[in-house]
């Protein structure tokens, strides 16, 4: 068994998948230790409980120590305090990695967000010389401009070169997304395996009584890449009386959106729940949304493994591999995700797919692919064995 350190920006009470992987690690036997900073995402306030502090360490989620820097807050608000914050994050990462690295037999990068925030993995390996593996999630410098930043040429060398950087001091690179394999290959030339994302939840729901309102489901964060205007302007369109669009969730969109579509009857803001309670929410969806903007077409979505263990048809307002995915596996319909007619027009299909009573043999064949390609106990496994070793 290994004593693994686990480095990432978000982790326990923050909601992301990396809480179930360090959680059944530790189950497995392993010695597990987590690198992360103060709670605080995504209200940019620092959780009840916690301290600002420059470092500090505590015991959390099945007792695994936390070790924990500081934070910068703002970062909802203000795009010199997000990237400062980014900076800030892989600095005293790197600082803590040059004190403690020593006790560490693997070093596990959870990378979501800015690539920098691996930047620790220096110190890990030049002064350290640890295994280091990196599990890519967003993939930079595609990120970057997919935020609005205009690339030049400058700009772009330069991320290129911290990208090449960052992959050259790792072992092994693990990608969340398929397509990301051949981007990985481009950027540096080194080989990338595909391991997606899982939904750790179980997502046995109830069967909707059929004859009342179609309910269309977006479940998520809204934010700018989620394209929201589109989703709600093709809804409309499609002139649905009988159906209403749900928008469960929050984000930096969520009150410009409530303030531009509030005033619809059909389209119904139900604001953030608990994760716990998003079951319940599903139970009563007879479809879930999945967008994304044209210039994310490289990036799966983590929550297209949550909607398709929930047994639900899907809409695929999205390019790229979910939009394949979908199609594929015959799961529901798909657009691109500017073109508001062909939005609105896979919206009815789907609503006469649901009226006619054909939406459970779509959701079969969603659970099919849950369980098979996304497979939690494979998944969880295949990022921690490597050359048939533990």
């Amino acid at each position: 068994m290994s004593k693994i350190l686990i480095l990432v920006e978000r982790f326990y009470p923050e909601d992301f998948l990396v809480n179930d992987l360090a959680s059944e690690w530790k189950r497995m036997g392993h010695d597990i230790e987590v690198l992360t900073q103060v709670p605080s995402y995504p209200f940019d306030e620092i959780y009840a409980g916690y301290k600002n502090k420059t470092y500090q360490t505590t015991m959390e989620l099945n007792d695994i120590p936390v070790h924990r820097v500081s934070t910068i807050f703002g970062y909802n608000t203000s795009v010199k305090k997000k990237v400062l914050n980014y900076l800030h994050f892989g600095l005293m990462t790197s600082l803590w990695a040059l004190w403690n690295g020593r006790k560490y037999d693997r070093v596990f990068v959870y990378h979501t967000a800015a690539l920098t925030m691996a930047s620790a993995v220096v110190p890990f390996k030049w002064l350290w010389r640890k295994h280091i593996t990196i599990w890519t999630q967003d993939l930079w410098p595609d990120a970057v401009w997919g935020f609005g930043f205009k690339p030049s040429k400058w700009k772009a060398a330069l991320l290129n070169y911290f990208v090449r950087f960052i992959y050259a001091r790792c072992d092994r690179i693990t990608v969340s997304c398929r397509r990301y394999v051949g981007r990985i290959k481009e950027l540096t030339g080194r080989d990338a395996e595909w391991i997606p994302q899982w939904e750790p939840a179980e997502m046995n729901l109830p069967v909707k009584e059929s004859g009342g309102k179609v309910i269309f489901m977006f479940a998520g964060n809204m934010g700018v890449p989620q394209d929201l205007p589109n989703v709600i302007d093709g809804f409309v369109r499609a002139g649905l009386s009988d159906a209403e669009l749900w928008l469960v969730g929050g984000g930096v969109m969520f009150e410009p959106l409530k303030e531009k579509y509030g005033d619809l009857r059909t389209v119904k803001f139900c604001g953030r729940q608990p994760r716990a309670d998003m079951p319940k929410w599903f139970a009563q969806a007879d479809a879930l949304i999945i967008s994304l903007t044209a210039q994310y077409s490289l990036t799966l979505p983590g929550k297209f493994q949550t909607y398709i263990k929930t047994g639900k048809p899907l809409l695929g307002f999205i390019n790229g591999e979910a939009r394949e995915l979908i199609e594929e596996n015959r799961i529901g319909f798909t657009s691109a995700p500017d073109d508001i007619e062909t939005i609105s027009g896979a919206y009815r299909k789907l609503y006469q797919v649901v009226r006619n009573g054909e939406s459970l043999a779509y959701g079969e064949r969603a659970k099919v692919l849950s369980r098979s390609i996304f497979n939690r106990d494979k998944l969880v496994n295949k990022l921690l064995v490597e050359n048939g070793e533990s």
